[in-house]
């Protein structure tokens, strides 16, 4: 092949339809996006949106981190109280002074620190670990490390020849040459010294969020960046597809190498966002706390949707927001049951495009096994870095961002995400089978369901979600937001659906709420509705437009 037929096969190869990830970062076809530059028109509908906010505590008081139950909730930091007049005091590692607490065993997480991590002759990894980014540090210090450099640590740490296309063409192309001169020493060398101390940052090892199981795990930022700072370098062992292992088949790959690797331009993009991260860690630490939280909904709180009388939510509807963009309130995110989908593949969507924007939540693919149909994964406190503009293949990464958002008393940003993975539906029609709509229902309850059990039926946090499970996911954007009206309405909180571009079905959804509303609908109501509408033979109308044309008085007969 000539190097002109080459050189026409990269280019082609680049223009390559942008890919989302199914299980474990494999990928299916990304189609029929809106065009996420447009400049939103202001419309909205609804209960006001700042009705909804000032009625939930902001940022909420939890009980003091010290009289958390320590066999659900596993503290890596030192019970640590937030004084907002010293707002930069840093909880400290637990068992600090008692030394690395090392567990190479089935629910922690496999340490690249760990004495256990041998080569066949028995010798520890991390002591051939810690020489090779000891030399590549003191070639930063020394601004003399080169993009080669890098690349031949990332290949001895990860033990074997990849590709690293994407990365190179960042930092040797993209970057400004005062931003490469700045990267390749001074934030380089911190990645080094992050990853160099990671047993003394993080004393322990990090419990597994296992499936069927309520647990929680809460560290410092400076931890978070010390197990990204491996990631990095693709320290983590026996998680990739090269090194097969039974007891991580259910866990995502957090290592960084899949993103190095040759893709379409999202990958090169996703790689800014992340990579300015660690410029901003770099020039100052962030000295708050984050929590990652597996909550899996007991049978007993199984909702009976046929009878459930719970009265509709209170809704606000907007096609200018963006859900990251609509503090105060439980954030969703349309998730892969492999928690971050394809963050670290080629993957460019919702859920992808969060977890590059707020880092700190890719340490979620580390910790959480794939979620079963009654699981969700509450993400706390991350903050978010960076700005972006466009979406799948027109997503770029576009600048800083400062997040003012204000902390909690443990010292965590007031940002609660949910991650809630829906069905994907390669045949579209199967949706309407009310087995699949039982399952989403259960998804969409179990996340929105009120953790403070105290609360429920009060005054909680309100939901901004919008199309989830559309788009990839050939979801019916319709129904969906009827499934989520009826998880929020029985969860007793209201609903800020953010239909980013999308005024048809703001105002139709608009329209078909306050039709419900004025018949004092109640879930069961809609439930039925579901079920009438997916056992037609032939749905020659939408949801919405069949609602329309019966009233609830006909659901009797």
């Amino acid at each position: 092949m000539s190097d002109r037929d080459s050189s026409a096969r990269r280019r082609r190869r680049m223009k390559v339809d942008q890919q989302v990830a199914s299980p474990r970062g494999s990928a299916v076809v990304q189609r029929n996006f809106v065009d996420a530059d447009v400049t939103p028109e202001k419309v909205s509908k609804g209960t006001p949106l700042e009705d909804i906010i000032k009625k939930y505590d902001q940022p909420p008081n939890n009980e003091d981190m010290e009289r958390v139950d320590k066999n659900s909730h596993a503290l890596m930091i030192l019970p640590f109280k937030f004084d907002p007049s010293l707002p930069n005091v840093e909880p400290g590692p637990i068992n600090y002074e008692m030394g690395y607490s090392d567990r190479w065993e089935k629910n922690y997480v496999r340490m690249p620190c760990s004495l256990y991590y041998t080569f066949k002759n028995n010798q520890p990894v991390w002591l051939t670990i810690r020489e090779d980014l000891g030399q590549l540090k003191k070639k930063c210090d020394a601004k003399l490390a080169t993009f080669q450099d890098l690349k031949a640590t990332i290949m001895r740490c990860a033990g074997n020849n990849y590709d690293t296309y994407c990365l190179e063409v960042l930092i040797t192309r993209m970057y400004a040459p005062e931003e490469h001169i700045h990267f390749m020493s001074t934030v380089l060398s911190n990645i080094c010294d992050l990853a160099l101390n990671v047993n003394i940052f993080c004393s322990r090892s990090p419990p597994l969020l296992l499936a069927g199981n309520n647990h929680s795990v809460t560290m410092s930022q400076r931890q978070a960046a010390s197990l990204l700072a491996c990631a990095f370098f693709s320290l983590f062992p026996y998680r990739s597809d090269r090194e097969p292992n039974d007891g991580q088949k259910n866990f995502q790959d957090p290592n960084f190498i899949k993103l190095y690797q040759y893709g379409p331009s999202q990958k090169i993009e996703k790689l800014r966002c992340i990579l300015h991260y660690f410029q901003r860690i770099t020039k100052r630490m962030p000295s708050g706390v984050i929590t990652f939280q597996r909550f899996s909904l007991p049978e007993s709180e199984h909702p009976n949707w046929s009878k459930s009388k719970a009265e509709l939510s209170h809704i606000h509807l907007t096609m200018s927001d963006k859900i990251e963009d609509i503090d105060g309130v439980l954030q969703v995110d349309f998730a892969n049951r492999y928690i971050g989908g394809g963050v670290l593949s080629a993957g460019c969507v919702q859920e992808e495009i969060r977890f590059c924007i707020c880092p700190e939540m890719l340490v979620s693919l580390l910790i959480c096994e794939k979620m079963e149909p009654n699981e969700c994964i509450f993400l706390i406190g991350c903050e978010r870095y960076a700005s972006y503009k466009g979406y799948a293949e027109s997503f770029q990464f576009d600048g800083n961002y400062k997040d003012n958002t204000p902390k909690d008393n443990w010292g965590r940003k007031w940002c609660h995400v949910v991650a809630m993975d829906a069905i994907c539906f390669p045949d579209p029609r199967s949706q309407y089978n009310m087995k699949n709509i039982d399952r989403d229902l259960l998804k969409a309850y179990t996340s929105f369901y009120p953790q403070d059990t105290k609360k429920k039926g009060n005054a909680c946090s309100g939901i901004a979600t919008g199309s989830w499970g559309c788009g990839v996911f050939n979801g019916d954007r319709q129904v969906k937001a009827i499934i989520q009206l009826m998880a929020a309405s029985a969860a007793g909180r209201p609903l800020i659906y953010a239909s980013y571009l999308d005024k048809k079905l703001v105002k139709s959804f608009f329209e078909v709420h306050q039709y419900l509303w004025n018949q004092k609908a109640e879930v069961r109501d809609l439930y039925q509705y579901l079920q009438r509408y997916c056992g037609q033979p032939d749905r020659r109308e939408s949801l919405f437009e069949y609602i329309l044309r019966k009233p609830i008085s006909s659901l009797k007969s």
